[in-house]
C-alpha cells in the first residue's frame, strides 16, 4: 500500500492546481497512488484530513497538505496561519504511523507566492516520500 491523500484548499484554483500536478508527479515518479480531497480553506484542512482517515482506516501512508494563505490588511492571516499549523501539527501527533507534511505556503504577497510555489512543493512532496521510507524501516 503506497496511498497517499492530497487535501488542498480551494482558494488561489490556479496556483492550488499548479501544486497538485506537480505533487503527482513526484508521486507517480516514486510509484505512489493519490486520492484528492477538497477544502473550502486552510482551516478545514485537517478536519478533513481526519474524516478521510477516519472513513478509509489504514488506506494512506501519507497525507500532503495543499494551500496557500495570503497576508491582507488584517489580523486574519495571523490566525489562519496559527490553527491551520497548529491543527496540522495535532493531526500528526494523532496519527504518527501516517506520515504528514504541510505545503501550506504562507505569504506577503503573490511575488514570493511565484518564488516558493514550484520549489516548496516539489521539495515538501520528496520529504513526504522520504518520511514515509523513514516511518516504515
Amino acid at each position: 500500500m503506497n496511498k497517499v491523500l492530497i487535501v488542498h484548499t480551494s482558494w488561489y484554483a490556479n496556483y492550488i492546481s499548479e501544486m497538485i500536478k506537480l505533487s503527482c508527479k513526484v508521486l507517480s515518479e516514486n510509484k505512489f497512488s493519490w486520492d484528492i480531497s477538497l477544502a473550502p480553506g486552510s482551516i478545514e484542512l485537517p478536519a478533513l484530513a481526519k474524516h478521510k482517515l477516519i472513513k478509509n482506516e489504514k488506506a494512506y501512508v501519507g497525507i500532503l497538505f495543499l494551500g496557500i494563505v495570503v497576508r491582507g490588511e488584517t489580523t486574519h492571516y495571523e490566525l489562519v496561519t496559527t490553527e491551520t499549523f497548529r491543527s496540522i501539527g495535532n493531526l500528526a501527533m494523532d496519527y504518527p504511523q501516517i506520515s504528514v507534511i504541510n505545503n501550506v505556503i504562507c505569504v506577503e504577497n503573490e511575488n514570493q507566492l511565484k518564488e516558493r510555489l514550484f520549489n516548496n512543493t516539489e521539495n515538501n512532496t520528496k520529504s513526504l516520500i522520504k518520511l514515509i521510507h523513514e516511518k516504515s524501516s
